[in-house]
């Protein structure tokens, strides 16, 4: 019992780490096909119209 109470009390920090980082590196998270409220999909050419379109400017 003692190992899985130490095991989950370093997951624990570990996790509130990277949230603090995460809040500290002023970034916004995105998902790997585009980013939120985006209607990009994971499909290669697809992404590669949305990487053209944000170089734009759009």
């Amino acid at each position: 019992m003692e190992i899985f109470l130490g095991t989950l009390i370093f997951f624990g920090l570990a996790m509130a780490a990277m949230a603090v980082g995460v809040i500290f590196s002023d970034r916004r998270l995105k998902g790997s096909c585009g980013g939120t409220g985006r209607d990009c999909s994971c499909e290669e050419e697809v992404r590669r119209d949305c990487a053209l379109a944000e170089a734009a400017g759009k």
